[in-house]
């Protein structure tokens, strides 16, 4: 029996189309993913007192994220730092960054769907949970804050982004950030060929454009997801651009936990503003 060419054809047109109906439907499945476990972070060398206070906030009438204030208890001033995780980060390690930072409280949220954090995730439910939880510790801090900043890791830095070009913060830390979806398939030749299913954009060119806060950039020595032509052609966008950070022996899965990252974080938010 043969196949004509209008066969074959009809076959890889079908499959085109049924591939991209599932890239369209699942897309922010894919984006985000599901953490399979917590990973923890090294402590590092300040053995400071600090509590860690788990917390609930809702973020609508039926949705609550879980997350975590990490609290020293013998800082004498009053900073806060608000991290965003990536995809697949269960960000509960993250109170561990206090034995870094020193004086620093740390909230951390779990995108929903992640750990006990209800509901699923997409690109609009995360950035408007991003600045519930802005508004949330701001509350929470009162007028004792001092400084604000955001950090933010692959996926989490379109979050930070978003909050960072819509309120007052002090500072901001993008570890491997991305332009666009679009600009992160288009080496994929076959997700850049099904771009027009992408409707989680995540652009964050306009969002960096309209930022003044002084922005630290640390990127992984060898990072095969983000590239840093990506990075840096986002971190031209930004008006308050700082150090650039590129950490030795990191790849993008391992650049936040790294130790020499920690302390090059420790390095820019305990030095001259």
């Amino acid at each position: 029996m043969q196949v004509s060419f209008i066969d074959l054809a009809l076959a890889a047109l079908f499959g085109y189309a049924a591939v991209a109906l599932f890239l369209w439907a699942a897309q922010a499945r894919i984006i985000f993913g599901k953490p399979s476990r917590l990973r923890p972070l090294l402590p590092g060398p300040i053995d400071s007192q600090h509590t860690v206070q788990p917390l609930r906030l809702a973020v609508t009438r039926t949705v609550q994220l879980e997350g975590w204030a990490s609290r020293p208890l013998e800082a004498q001033q009053r900073k806060v730092l608000i991290y965003f995780g990536g995809r697949n980060e269960h960000v509960g390690w993250s109170c561990g960054m206090v034995t870094y930072l020193g004086p620093w409280t740390i909230y951390a949220f779990n995108y929903r769907g992640f750990g006990q954090s209800g509901g699923r995730s997409s690109e609009a439910t995360a950035k408007a949970d991003a600045l519930k939880i802005f508004d949330e510790v701001c509350r929470l801090e009162g007028d004792q804050c001092e400084e604000m900043v955001l950090v933010g890791r692959s996926l989490g830095t379109a979050m930070a982004l978003a909050v960072a070009a819509r309120r007052q913060v002090s500072r901001l830390v993008l570890l491997s950030p991305f332009e666009s979806m679009v600009q992160l398939v288009r080496k994929r030749y076959f997700l850049y060929a099904m771009r027009w299913a992408l409707h989680q954009k995540f652009d964050c060119r306009g969002d960096a454009a309209q930022i003044q806060a002084k922005t630290a950039l640390l990127l992984a020595a060898s990072d095969t997801r983000i590239s840093h032509q990506n990075s840096l052609a986002l971190a031209a966008r930004l008006h308050g651009l700082g150090p650039v950070i590129v950490v030795r022996g990191t790849n993008h899965r391992t650049l936040l936990r790294s130790p020499l990252t920690q302390t090059a974080l420790a390095a820019f938010l305990n030095g001259p503003r």
